[in-house]
């Protein structure tokens, strides 16, 4: 039995796998994965058989791999104070092409400030203004999950299916990053 629509697209974001790379690896356009998800189409049983069969070795190759994070990590890890302004968090976030900083107080990481807190102000109707003359601190959610340099993909890859990243440490001190998207890459390259 295959799973239904709203599983599938769950099962993408676990993933880390955009609509464009779903799309291009199970050779339909990026706009019929959009519709597909949002339910617009009635696809043929055929379609979703091999989106699902795609999705399901992607996850099976990322729980396989049993090499250190410290291969796959990123390196540079761009941080923010937590006395900085919301509007610089947002300014680095455009910058580098993030979705969420690690927040650190004295060579500590304390939180995490991600785009969705910052949209969740916007919405409720704080102007730019406003986020200016707030600091970072105030609005932060917790930190990334944490884990030791030497540890095995395969521990980390359940922990990615409820946080956007974990942060890689090494005697203590902050040396990277893995994200969804790390992983996809080490399953193309060692899977």
């Amino acid at each position: 039995m295959l799973p239904s629509i709203q599983e599938i697209r769950k099962m993408r974001k676990n993933l880390g796998i955009s609509q464009k790379e779903l799309a291009s690896r199970t050779n339909v356009s990026q706009s019929y994965i959009a519709r597909l998800e949002k339910g617009e189409i009635n696809p043929t049983y055929e379609k979703v058989r091999k989106i699902y069969e795609i999705l399901n070795q992607s996850g099976m190759k990322a729980n396989s791999i049993d090499i250190k994070v410290s291969k796959i990590m990123s390196t540079e890890v761009i941080v923010i104070s937590s006395s900085e302004s919301v509007v610089r968090a947002l300014t680095l976030m455009r910058e580098k092409g993030y979705s969420q900083l690690p927040v650190m107080e004295q060579k500590r990481i304390v939180g995490t400030i991600t785009e969705a807190d910052i949209n969740d102000l916007l919405v409720n109707g704080k102007s730019l203004e406003m986020l200016r003359n707030m600091i970072v601190k105030n609005i932060m959610g917790p930190a990334l999950p944490q884990v030791d340099k030497g540890s095995p993909i395969s521990m980390i890859y359940p922990i990615l299916k409820f946080s956007n990243a974990v942060l890689i440490f090494d005697g203590g001190v902050l040396k990277g990053i893995v994200t969804k998207a790390d992983i996809l890459k080490a399953v193309d390259l060692y899977g």
